[in-house]
């Protein structure tokens, strides 16, 4: 069973596991990272299910995006500013 509340040490990794799977650290911070990782099942857990979920993610289609919806996003922009009070 899991811990109903992670540790701050893990609540810290956990929370930086998105920017690791984009490799957005120095070689540094990355390793203390994987260093957690090795040592916590429970973190190690959520980062595979992290990276499976992209992996996913990234197996699907791309959607294109129909030529007329600049447009139509754009028809709706003045009208917000109307609305807007300064």
């Amino acid at each position: 069973m899991k811990d109903p509340k992670p540790s701050p040490r893990c609540t810290r990794i956990l929370s930086l596991l998105p920017r690791f799977i984009e490799n957005d650290f120095t070689p540094e911070e990355s390793e203390e990272i994987r260093k957690h990782l090795e040592a916590c099942a429970s973190c190690r857990e959520e980062y595979a299910s992290m990276t499976r979920l992209l992996e996913t993610l990234d197996a699907l289609p791309a959607v294109g995006v129909p030529a007329t919806f600049k447009d139509a996003v754009m028809r709706h922009i003045p009208n917000a500013e109307k609305g807007k009070k300064r």
